[in-house]
């Protein structure tokens, strides 16, 4: 019976403790402030106080001159976390609770606590370079110590000689102090590694963000220096390089835009959305990408013969058009014919691209938009099919894109036919 009464309130006690122990870390964890408790000393000291002072009122006395609880468990935490100013005042602390049971085991408590005191400074050198579970198990062989050091001799002295009793203690310190420690140092553990992984994820926003700025406006720069390319070599062209000329500043434009876009991100403003003539837009498309088909040997066929209205940005659009006409004609290699068809169907507005090259299998076309997914090897990024994912979503459009291996590709867009003029 007596020892059923000692099982019982111990592993109370270890419940009490466990149960501040979360409840303190769901705290901290809701304010995002667990590393401030590494840095408060003084926080640490009063809740390892408070589970002191709760293990002796829930203590057992089995009427044989011993005292059983767990306060030895919160002394090591405030020790080992704390630092040495709240060892010492914990120290204090045991000596002090135990002044109003006096007898002759205050002494005991006196030298247990001065002996696991120096014991715990011993260790916090020793164990800065080692593993948590390394921790861990050094620290239930702390407590072992401290059963045998203040209970086992102390028995031997007064000659009692109760061993179950000693044992179901012995075994109980020494299983909570694993539970508590080893629940203690996964706890600190997640969290460094919760921050560590907010830390890579910021990184990855500013190395997706860095690759996405240079694909962009690379496409622009690319174009320019395609266009000066043909002034240079046909300089007596007036008329023909004039446009050329006009196309190139009207693609610097559309950089500067990209760039502002992206600043965006920072300093976020209102965007302003116009009806965007989708043959015009389409048309401008093609005459930016049109030396690039020319170089790759490629036809742009068009029919446009009818004209249609969506609401949009024109910058954003250009992006999308381009973005896509790009991957098409990059995918025909030896030459190919993109044909770029517009229809109208159920007051949506369908621009279809198909092109004639290498085309994808299901599973690349499943996995188009994706970061740093792409078919180009090192020459892609997969950050220009992301863009267009997105900026299609942002337009209130939609994007499906079909492809047959070897056989070419077709991206269909679609987006809501703008509402007549009031």
């Amino acid at each position: 019976m007596i020892y059923s009464q000692l099982l019982n309130g111990l592993l109370i006690n270890l419940l009490v403790i466990l149960i501040i122990i979360l409840m303190l870390n769901f705290y901290l964890q809701s304010k995002h402030k667990y590393y401030h408790l590494l840095n408060k000393p003084l926080l640490i000291f009063i809740v390892s106080t408070l589970l002191i002072f709760l293990s002796l009122c829930l203590s057992v006395d089995l009427k044989n001159g011993f005292v059983y609880d767990l306060r030895l468990i919160p002394f090591l935490l405030g020790g080992i976390y704390g630092g040495k100013r709240v060892l010492l005042g914990l120290s204090v602390v045991m000596v002090v609770i135990r002044i109003p049971l006096s007898g002759t085991g205050l002494m005991f408590t006196v030298i247990i606590t001065l002996l696991t005191g120096l014991a715990i400074l011993y260790l916090s050198r020793k164990l800065s370079g080692k593993t948590w579970t390394e921790r861990v198990y050094l620290f239930t062989l702390l407590s072992l110590g401290y059963s045998f050091f203040g209970f086992f001799i102390p028995s031997m002295v007064f000659d009692f000689y109760d061993y179950i009793s000693f044992m179901i203690y012995t075994g109980m310190l020494a299983g909570s102090t694993f539970l508590v420690f080893y629940l203690c140092e996964i706890i600190k553990t997640t969290n460094i590694l919760q921050l560590e992984s907010v830390k890579f994820e910021k990184m990855q926003v500013v190395s997706h963000l860095a690759a996405s700025i240079s694909h962009e406006v690379r496409n622009p720069l690319t174009t320019v220096r395609g266009f000066l390319q043909l002034i240079h070599e046909d300089s007596a062209n007036i008329r023909a390089n004039k446009e050329l000329s006009q196309i190139a500043v009207e693609e610097i434009d559309r950089a500067t835009e990209v760039i502002n876009q992206y600043l965006s991100f920072a300093k976020p403003h209102p965007e302003t959305s116009v009806n965007l003539d989708i043959r015009n837009e389409i048309q401008k498309s093609k005459e930016i990408i049109l030396p690039l088909a020319m170089k790759n040997n490629v036809i742009v066929n068009m029919d446009l013969t009818n004209k249609h209205t969506i609401i949009g940005e024109p910058n954003k659009f250009q992006q999308v058009m381009i973005n896509i006409l790009k991957n098409s004609i990059e995918a025909m290699e030896s030459g190919g014919v993109l044909d770029i068809k517009c229809y109208e169907k159920d007051n949506r507005v369908f621009i279809k691209i198909i092109d004639t090259g290498i085309g994808m299998t299901e599973e690349q076309v499943t996995r188009l938009g994706e970061p740093y997914f792409s078919l180009k090897g090192k020459n892609g990024t997969g950050l220009g099919m992301m863009t267009v994912f997105q900026l299609v979503q942002i337009m209130n459009g939609k994007i499906k894109v079909t492809s047959k291996l070897n056989e070419g590709t077709t991206t269909t867009l679609s987006f809501p036919v703008a509402p007549p003029p009031e």
